[in-house]
């Protein structure tokens, strides 16, 4: 399996061969890109959105809200570049601006996980009781209701 930076490298690449990512006026605004971390957990994504004012790097997850927490959808928005700084850049300037915040969102992302105390899984935040159990082995060994 190759390197996470040279999967998320290739990935950036591939996106430039298919769409004008580095040209504000040619870009579809507001269209999400998503990266898999294979081989990670439960195969979180990333994304890579466009936006009117430059590209935007973060990630969704299930968010627990209320008295009594139901789920909801949430973005989680983790860093910015602006239409003008990337297009001030050549295009490999671009596609290492681009990996360097990609990589910044996933090991954000990665460092939200913890092993599970009771099946050793590796679990999200928004999937844990507490910081070291998930809902499912809250359920069977500490007796949680959800």
């Amino acid at each position: 399996m190759k390197p996470l930076r040279v999967t998320a490298l290739d990935w950036i690449k591939s996106l430039y061969g298919k769409y004008p990512l580095g040209e504000k006026g040619k870009v579809l605004k507001d269209y999400p890109f998503y990266f898999k971390l294979e081989g990670f957990a439960d195969k979180p994504e990333v994304y890579l959105r466009t936006t009117n004012d430059g590209l935007e790097f973060g990630y969704e997850a299930t968010q627990w809200n209320g008295y009594m927490p139901s789920p909801a959808p949430g973005v989680y928005r983790k860093h910015s570049l602006s239409w003008e700084t990337l297009q001030s850049l050549s295009k490999v300037e671009q596609q290492e601006i681009i990996l360097e915040l990609l990589m910044k969102t996933i090991n954000t992302r990665k460092r939200q996980y913890r092993k599970c105390q009771f099946c050793g899984e590796k679990v999200a935040v928004e999937n844990r009781f507490d910081k070291d159990t998930c809902h499912g082995c809250a359920s069977e060994h500490l007796g949680v209701v959800y």
